[in-house]
């Protein structure tokens, strides 16, 4: 796992940096769509935390978002926000409820282009600022007991961002886009008396991951408001202390005002 996420950035990375040619005449500023946007999605989703227990729990999770761009010249920002919420996440009989919201800044630079089927593809890198927090509630515990059914982590990370727009019409367009911490603060809720230190630590991607990726469809319905069709991946790990692991697969919708 470790070898085959730090291989995918580097290579996109290098190819990004390296294989595209400038382009000064496309106006940036209608490529990227500024504006404001709101989604909503659900998918497939799967969690792990073996502080309290080694058994996966699974289900549909939806999520809500809502995110502000800006491009300007050829650079430009992004600022989203993403939530998380089931509590029909389960083990056989046993459910869990899940929480989990994540804040992102981007920033975003026009690293150039290149032509595929008589259209160019456009290539943007930038750093990442992230947030992000979860939860689990597991349903186990029987009213009377002590037993400790509940457990979170959080993590705030410098990191970098990737994405490209294929242009097929002045209506549509395709965009994918790819974010992993690189550096990170990392937190959990941990046994201090088994790992004999203290949580949160300072960790890099090996030890604890945010890694998402998506690919959308763009049409633009009239001059100001476009929708999207389109997939996304989310992974997160935690293995400096009892190893936290989730992924979901999700399709998402979304409405944008452009400015």
């Amino acid at each position: 796992m470790k070898l085959r996420l730090s291989t995918i950035i580097l290579i996109i990375t290098l190819f990004l940096t390296s294989a595209v040619t400038a382009q000064d005449t496309v106006s940036f500023e209608n490529l990227f769509m500024s504006g404001i946007s709101v989604k909503y999605g659900a998918g497939y989703y799967s969690v792990k935390d073996e502080f309290i227990s080694k058994e996966k729990y699974s289900g549909i999770l939806p999520v809500y978002g809502v995110e502000w761009s800006r491009f300007r010249s050829n650079y430009g920002y992004r600022l989203g926000f993403e939530y998380h919420n089931s509590s029909n996440i389960k083990n056989n009989n046993i459910t869990a409820e899940v929480q989990q919201f994540a804040f992102n800044q981007d920033f975003i630079y026009s690293v150039g282009s290149v032509s595929l089927f008589s259209e160019d593809i456009y290539f943007f890198l930038g750093p990442s600022l992230q947030y992000w927090f979860y939860q689990v509630n597991y349903d186990f515990v029987q009213p009377g007991t002590f037993i400790f059914s509940k457990t979170f982590g959080n993590m705030g990370s410098l990191g970098i961002n990737a994405e490209f727009i294929y242009p097929l019409s002045t209506k549509l367009n395709i965009d994918g886009s790819l974010r992993s911490n690189l550096l990170s603060v990392a937190g959990k809720l941990i046994d201090e008396k088994v790992f004999n230190e203290t949580s949160p630590r300072f960790v890099t991607v090996f030890t604890a991951t945010k890694f998402d990726f998506d690919l959308f469809l763009h049409y633009n319905l009239i001059s100001r408001i476009s929708i999207s069709l389109g997939y996304e991946f989310d992974l997160s790990r935690i293995n400096r202390w009892d190893p936290y692991i989730a992924a979901s697969d999700n399709i998402i919708i979304s409405l944008k005002y452009k400015f």
